[in-house]
């Protein structure tokens, strides 16, 4: 197999294969030395010396050349196992959860240049994901450590690694999704899948297989499902394994089901052995041969392609899902081997999942019409069954997701909280995931990380925050819940703001001409962030020095509190409480940008908001607009390029 760097090689020579390219050319698409470049071009070499229908021709003076002269030979060898799903930039708990794979499941040497072409990102955004996976690791005594040209690897006893496995990948990823969503009980197993899961995890990595995450969770599904098969007295055909070329992988399987035999008291006939050891060699295969890894990226296309059509019909994001596309994507490669051995499995769940999971069943069916690759292919009920616990699984993450993630913030007692969060839990427990419960001086930048609003008995509105915030009394009243169910469904979480009705914009024209003015507007080329604050306060008070101090204190003691950065350009100061009668927002524009802090090195738009402390009409609209411009980076530009008030005023009030 070709590294990501040669088959980017590969690939620029193939788009100007008529032509000669320099190595200075091809340093610079990849972004390294000429040096490096001959050296994977002598690898390429070596690698191509085999086939007669691609070659590359070096030409002194000139460069290379690549010569195709037929195109089966040549696409299989840059065919890529696409990591990203539905866009480029892949979400980062996915990225942990690819790089964990590697470190902790197939136990190999990571280099960070390959990583890069893998992920299709930074360098520094690499480091910045190993930064947290190493905190991740560090919690249960593992490290990653690095050698100059031996990459990055795991460091730690195999205890701690399995203790890590179970807690990261199955406890917090596939059991809540599947074991908890319909539950031991479901399957009726006489056997967790807890302890399931390290029964097969002890004996895959005693024999040293390299299974991902994804691998196993299949393979423990479908030991649940044969248990129950057992138990229901059904039966599998047989299947005729080479014994001598696949001892480790019946030798894994014989060992598994000896042990879950000593916990239950159940034995498993040869048949559902033979079985798992075709699972754990259909996993095991490392795609030596060209042919099979087209074949996995065109099931993988086909799948994609698929799950957008079921998404258009159903509403769901399982294109989207990266759990569910690997997941469901192994399973499709182990049921086109069963169908090659001619394998066919009763689902003994079968009626159940018909009965009480309907529509995750007929998503199945539909999605499996979509599919090209089972166009010749008619897959019995139970099969459709099979898939439908994936879809299932997925079903539930995308409902959790859906969830907005509130923190409670309450100034009563331990009970009193705990009564408050009964109430919203049984009222709007569908709606939202109570991250957690928190006194008012608790109030942090890490309690509020995640948080897509705030319901507090605690008035907050002297305070400025990037989320909504909703007061409630500890009661929770019938009105009050009413009023968030409201707001809710107004609420379009992490998506671009809508266009606002001409009303709504009057009423922001209204605010904004009574918080705003051009007395307390100041533009700078470059400034710092003392100063900028230390302006725009002697804006609001002049001469006065103690009412300046005083708000520098109470702006430095909230910030204390959490985080006044709305997003890398933005900053929204603001007193811990209010100390005027009259409310106001004073506005700098720094076209350079300043140092905020150590996280955030280029504010260009400070919005410092004085609250009134009797009447703040209209500051939960203006906060929602910055807030909106977060999402609007066209507009921020435009803003920070205004020359006058006049100019300012005009775009933010824009509609768009």
């Amino acid at each position: 197999m070709l590294s990501p760097k040669e088959k980017l090689i590969l690939r620029y020579l193939y788009q100007e294969r008529n032509n000669y390219v320099t190595s200075k050319e091809l340093a610079t698409h990849l972004a390294c030395s000429d040096r490096t470049v001959r050296t994977y071009i002598k690898s390429l070499l070596e690698n191509l010396e085999t086939l007669s229908d691609v070659k590359i021709i070096s030409k002194q003076g000139s460069g290379y050349q690549l010569q195709v002269l037929e195109e089966a030979t040549y696409l299989p060898l840059v065919a890529d196992k696409p990591l990203h799903i539905g866009s480029e930039n892949r979400d980062i708990n996915d990225r942990h959860n690819y790089i964990l794979n590697k470190l902790v499941f197939e136990q190999g040497k990571l280099f960070f240049d390959d990583l890069m072409d893998q992920l299709y990102v930074s360098r520094s955004t690499l480091s910045a994901d190993f930064k947290k996976i190493r905190q991740e690791l560090a919690q249960y005594g593992l490290t990653v450590e690095s050698k100059p040209n031996e990459g990055v690897y795991l460091q730690g006893s195999e205890q701690d690694k399995r203790r890590f496995i179970m807690n990261y990948f199955f406890s917090g990823r596939f059991l809540q999704n599947i074991h908890k969503y319909i539950g031991d009980d479901f399957f009726k197993l006489p056997i967790s899948f807890e302890e399931l899961t390290l029964i097969v995890l002890d004996e895959c990595r005693n024999q040293c297989f390299k299974l991902s995450d994804f691998v196993i969770q299949n393979l423990i599904v479908h030991i649940a499902l044969a248990l129950k098969r057992i138990n229901d007295g059904f039966e599998i055909s047989e299947i005729a394994i080479n014994q001598k070329k696949y001892h480790k992988e019946i030798k894994a399987a014989t060992t598994i089901v000896e042990r879950i035999r000593k916990v239950v008291g159940i034995a498993f006939p040869k048949e559902e052995i033979n079985y798992i050891a075709l699972h754990l060699i259909s996993e095991i295969g490392d795609r030596s041969f060209p042919d099979e890894e087209v074949a996995h990226v065109s099931l993988r296309q086909d799948l994609l392609r698929a799950t957008l059509a079921i998404d258009e019909h159903y509403g769901y994001q399982f294109n989207k899902d990266f759990a569910f596309i690997e997941g469901l994507l192994n399973h499709l490669e182990i049921l086109l081997e069963r169908m090659r051995y001619d394998v066919h499995l009763d689902n003994p769940l079968l009626e159940d999942i018909e009965n009480q999971y309907k529509e995750a069943f007929l998503i199945a069916r539909s999605l499996v019409a979509h599919l090209d690759y089972f166009k010749n292919h008619q897959l019995s009920d139970g099969e459709l069954a099979y898939i439908s616990l994936h879809i299932l699984a997925a079903i539930e993450r995308y409902r959790q997701a859906k969830k907005f993630n509130v923190l409670v913030i309450c100034a009563t007692g331990y009970g009193s909280a705990q009564m408050l969060r009964i109430r919203l839990e049984n009222e709007l427990g569908y709606q939202i995931n109570i991250v957690d419960l928190v006194g008012y001086y608790d109030i942090s930048d890490e309690k509020l990380k995640g948080i897509d609003f705030i319901i507090s008995t605690i008035d907050l509105s002297n305070l400025v925050f990037s989320v909504p915030v909703f007061t409630v009394s500890v009661f929770l009243k019938e009105e009050e819940v009413k009023f968030i169910k409201e707001n809710l469904l107004k609420m379009e979480s992490r998506s671009r703001p809508t266009l606002q009705s001409p009303s709504h914009q009057s009423s922001l024209t209204t605010s904004f001409d009574d918080y705003f003015s051009e007395a307390y507007f100041k533009i700078y080329e470059r400034s710092t962030k003392d100063a900028v604050l230390t302006d725009l306060v002697q804006l609001f008070y002049g001469d006065d020095t103690v009412a300046t101090q005083s708000m520098l204190e109470l702006i430095r003691q909230r910030e204390q509190m959490s985080t006044v950065v709305f997003d890398e350009t933005i900053a929204v100061p603001h007193p811990i409480k209010a100390l005027d009668k009259t409310h106001r927002i004073g506005l700098a524009i720094i076209k350079e940008g300043l140092a905020w802090d150590e996280q955030f090195d280029r504010i260009q738009l400070v919005f410092l908001v004085s609250p009134s402390i009797s009447a703040n009409d209209g500051l939960s609209d203006l906060t929602k607009r910055i807030v909106d411009l977060t999402d609007l980076p066209d507009i921020k530009e435009k803003l920070v390029a205004c020359q006058t008030f006049t100019a300012f005023r005009k775009l933010f009030l824009a509609d768009e």
